[in-house]
C-alpha cells in the first residue's frame, strides 16, 4: 500500500506541474482562478437580506439622515451603473419550483375572482 501512495502522489504532482505550466502565471507558476464560483442564494436568505436592507433604509429616513428621494436616487444610480441589468441570483431548484407553483396558484385565483365580477357588471349594464 505504501508504494501505491507514493505512486499516486507522484502522479498528482506531475499533473499539477503540467497545469501550472499551461495555465499558470509565467513568473510565479501559480494557477490563476479561472472564474469566481457563484454561490447559490436560497429564496429565504434573499428575502432576509432584502428585509434587512429595507429596515436600514427605513431607519435612516426616520432619523432624518437621508430623505426618501435620496434612497430612490441611490437605487436608480445602482441600476444605471450596472448598465441597466439587475444582478441575477441563483436560487435553489426547490425554491424555484415552489415560487412557480405559488405564482400559478395566484394566477388561477385571479382568473376565478375576475370572471364573476365581470359578469355581474355586464348584467347590470344591460
Amino acid at each position: 500500500m505504501a508504494k501505491y501512495n507514493v505512486v499516486m502522489r507522484w502522479k498528482r504532482e506531475k499533473a499539477q506541474e503540467r497545469k501550472r505550466a499551461i495555465h499558470g502565471d509565467p513568473k510565479t507558476k501559480k494557477l490563476k482562478e479561472l472564474s469566481k464560483h457563484t454561490s447559490s442564494l436560497s429564496g429565504k436568505r434573499k428575502q432576509k437580506l432584502m428585509r434587512k436592507l429595507r429596515r436600514e433604509q427605513k431607519d435612516a429616513v426616520e432619523k432624518g439622515l437621508v430623505t426618501m428621494a435620496d434612497v430612490e436616487m441611490a437605487c436608480a444610480e445602482e441600476t444605471s451603473s450596472k448598465g441597466g441589468k439587475q444582478m441575477k441570483l441563483q436560487i435553489k431548484k426547490s425554491s424555484k419550483l415552489q415560487i412557480k407553483r405559488l405564482r400559478d396558484k395566484a394566477r388561477r385565483k385571479e382568473r376565478k375572482s375576475k370572471a364573476p365580477a365581470q359578469e355581474t357588471v355586464d348584467s347590470m349594464v344591460e
